[in-house]
């Protein structure tokens, strides 16, 4: 029990810091939130505001951040069950509602994937989430981003309660997913919503839902 708490708060605190809204600051001097029209302080933002390598390196430590206190707790502390699951939720709860930055984290999706990566040996919720991300872009292409986000979390969380064994990963994957998508919905894309399937288009604009068929444009 007291090994949850512990690596549930390390987790936490290891989620909260802000590698791509304070590298970009201290280094560059630039807001990263300033880039993007969504002010999310996350990688994607951190590349447009300081380059693509300080981006890519923010990214990484998102990930990083959440991998190395789940993987710490699965691998050498035995984490398991129902006590899983705040160790997993921790570092992506962190991100999220940052305390280093008034509670206004990023959207934690790459937080998310390390979180999940970290608990692969006991679950395997990254997995099911890499394939739901696969479908939502290559083959039901769900647009805008957040909505394409949204539902492969949602469509994730559902797959791990049915196919995971584990009870703490299903829980703790409903709470990734629950944090990922509230940050979403308070901070969406502001595009139409919609799918694709091959070259049918589904789109809701103007409280209507409109159906209709993508026409290839043949070159001149």
């Amino acid at each position: 029990m007291w090994t949850c708490v512990v690596m549930t708060c390390a987790g936490f605190v290891s989620g909260s810091i802000m590698y791509s809204y304070f590298l970009p600051k201290w280094i560059y001097h630039v807001d990263s939130r300033m880039a993007g029209e969504d002010r999310n302080p996350g990688g994607s933002n951190a590349m447009a505001a300081a380059g693509k390598g300080m981006g890519l390196l923010c990214m990484f430590l998102d990930v990083f951040k959440a991998f190395v206190p789940v993987f710490a707790a699965v691998t050498w502390l035995d984490v398991s069950g129902l006590e899983l699951a705040p160790v997993m939720a921790a570092p992506v709860l962190g991100h999220a509602f940052s305390p280093l930055l008034g509670f206004k984290g990023g959207k934690a999706v790459s937080a998310s994937f390390g979180s999940l990566l970290g608990a692969a040996a006991v679950s395997g919720a990254i997995g099911i989430l890499v394939i739901s991300m696969l479908v939502v872009r290559f083959i039901i292409v769900v647009h805008p981003d957040s909505a394409k986000v949204v539902t492969a979390f949602i469509t994730a969380a559902l797959v791990v309660w049915v196919f995971d064994s584990s009870p703490g990963s299903g829980l703790g994957m409903t709470i990734i997913s629950a944090t990922v998508c509230v940050k979403h919905f308070l901070n969406p894309n502001r595009e139409e919503l919609g799918l694709s399937i091959g070259p049918l288009r589904v789109r809701y604009e103007d409280r209507k839902i409109k159906v209709g068929i993508k026409q290839d444009k043949k070159a001149s």
